[in-house]
């Protein structure tokens, strides 16, 4: 049996899955399964690497990320499992690390995350993500920041128990983004641990190639997050720096988007739970003498 899972799901990126592929295949734990989940690309996805523990799954039309993911969580073989996007990498460390802290707290925790490694490959900058610490215990309570650290999560390089991601239902199939924090908050909400490990696990690439984080996508992005606030409003509610971070993301994302109406009730209803949110008043200010300007 494998210790761990690899889950990778792919839609039209074969020479992207090829260098996902390869970074999960060295990693230094060798006891490990890779579930590639071809998600209805226009020619079916295919490893050159022939390896025993590769093993590929496909959906004859697209379904979504989300859609993907479960497929992958339904044939796991192993008790704990982990995302990696078709478009980043694993550090040859990953799984090796992020099992030894999520047997470090075997009882206390469900899922937890690395810091991400950060390329933008049009300017050749780097940088770090998810480097804020979390650490929550099941049904115990945790710093607002462990919280707030929470907002910040993407899929790829998190891992989980399989029982408990099972248990849950995986992801929601109805958002085409942000099923992550969903997902997140969704565990949090019903008194399940995480934690962050503080080491660059995961190599996330930031490129020209089709993203859904983009700007063609930010209505869609802004309603997805905005439906995410009202199902998880009141687990958002009691956590205000939880609250100050993901309604301030989201009242972005509205103003990006155009959604100046519902950038501005965002905002006050992150003012009724923290009065005194900096980012939140600027924000608000600036758009009502925007507006009566314009």
């Amino acid at each position: 049996m494998p210790l761990l899972s690899i889950i990778i799901p792919t839609h039209n990126r074969q020479e992207l899955l090829k260098k996902a592929i390869e970074s999960a295949l060295v990693q230094t734990l060798q006891e490990i399964e890779i579930i590639v989940i071809d998600d209805g690309s226009r020619e079916p996805a295919t490893c050159s690497i022939k390896d025993p523990r590769v093993f590929i799954h496909r959906h004859a039309s697209p379904r979504g990320a989300a859609a993907a993911r479960n497929r992958g969580i339904q044939v796991a073989n192993s008790a704990h499992l982990c995302f990696l996007d078709d478009d980043d990498t694993l550090d040859p460390a990953y799984a090796s690390t992020m099992l030894d802290f999520m047997g470090s707290y075997s009882a206390e925790i469900d899922f937890a995350w690395p810091t991400l490694r950060v390329f933008n490959v049009a300017t050749g900058e780097t940088s770090k993500a998810q480097n804020h610490t979390c650490l929550i215990k099941r049904n115990r309570p945790a710093t607002e920041e462990s919280y707030a650290a929470s907002a910040y999560t993407r899929t790829t390089g998190m891992m989980f128990k399989t029982e408990t991601l099972r248990m849950f239902g995986g992801f929601d199939e109805t958002l085409t983004v942000s099923e992550d924090r969903e997902l997140v908050f969704r565990m949090l909400s019903k008194g399940c641990g995480c934690g962050s490990v503080n080491a660059s696990l995961v190599n996330f690439f930031i490129h020209p190639g089709p993203r859904l984080s983009t700007n063609e996508n930010l209505v869609l992005q802004a309603q997805c997050d905005a439906l995410i606030a009202d199902r998880h409003a009141d687990f958002i509610a009691k956590h205000p720096k939880l609250a100050s971070r993901y309604l301030n993301l989201l009242a972005r994302r509205q103003k990006d988007a155009g959604l100046h109406t519902e950038h501005q009730d965002t905002l006050l209803r992150l003012l009724k739970i923290t009065p005194f949110d900096i980012r939140a008043l600027k924000r608000l200010v600036f758009s009502s003498v925007k507006r009566k300007r314009s």
